[in-house]
């Protein structure tokens, strides 16, 4: 298969909302950087992104935008200057600008299988949220192949999620709060975080495709993620659960506040 039909597969696959088409078409075309960024930037020079997309062509141009970032972040950065110069539909216009800040987006770090960590420079303690989920990726059975990157971004009253999974793009999105933590909260906070991020990696790592909130889905992932707590605390666990026992009901009443509040797990 050629870089070509691959692109076209990935605008198929947006086209017809079939994830296993995208995502299959996407992890191929990041396997060819430079030959994928050429047939990008031929895409993008069309003269079709002033007229009003119509259907699933709306979502062409960020898709394409998005691949380019991903593959070649120099030709990206040059992509974005000469489109700001073009002719543009309003809706594109905007996704131009919204992609443009991907231009000085760069990793904090890596995973040891090499997947980069982006974190927003809204966060205070940066390096603390990068070294947690370091930690967590060592956890015993936890399954990183092929997650294209980790975002940590800055926790927001108006971020309706705890973390998510994206389904596309095959990435994880943590949220952390903004504000230096201490004592309790960041115990609290860490914990919350660290399950969150196991639930997302189980989504991945048991192939769910479907999109919003499914239930089953949504259970097997928590069983993932509850596997993995007591992997990778196997003391820390069972001391809780005994500790905490006489209190259970209190505590399953606040973490569904909590989750009334900030729905824990989205993809």
């Amino acid at each position: 298969m050629t870089q070509n039909d691959d692109i076209n597969g990935l605008l198929r696959g947006i086209a017809t909302n079939n994830i296993e088409t995208t995502r299959a078409s996407w992890r191929s075309l990041l396997e060819t950087p430079e030959e994928s960024a050429a047939m990008v930037c031929a895409k993008l020079e069309s003269d079709a992104w002033a007229e009003q997309p119509r259907g699933p062509a709306g979502r062409f141009f960020a898709v394409l935008l998005a691949l380019l970032a991903e593959v070649d972040a120099s030709a990206f950065a040059r992509e974005i200057e000469r489109l700001g110069k073009e002719r543009l539909h309003p809706q594109h216009r905007l996704t131009l600008k919204v992609l443009a800040v991907r231009v000085s987006d760069n990793p904090v770090g890596e995973l040891g299988n090499g997947t980069p960590v982006y974190v927003s420079d809204d966060i205070d303690e940066r390096s603390l949220a990068f070294r947690n989920v370091i930690r967590w990726s060592k956890a015993p059975g936890i399954d990183l192949a092929n997650i294209t990157r980790v975002d940590i971004v800055a926790r927001q009253a108006h971020l309706d999620y705890l973390g998510l999974y994206d389904l596309i793009l095959s990435g994880i999105v943590l949220t952390w709060p903004a504000a230096r933590m201490r004592g309790a909260q960041l115990w609290y906070e860490r914990m919350s975080a660290e399950f969150t991020f196991y639930h997302e990696v189980g989504h991945h790592a048991l192939g769910h495709a479907e999109g919003g909130t499914v239930a089953d889905q949504e259970e097997e992932a928590d069983e993932y993620a509850r596997e993995a707590m007591r992997k990778a605390h196997p003391i820390l666990v069972p001391i809780v659960r005994l500790t905490m026992w006489p209190v259970k009901k209190i505590i399953a009443k606040s973490l569904r506040d909590l989750k009334q509040q900030h729905p824990a797990h989205r993809h």
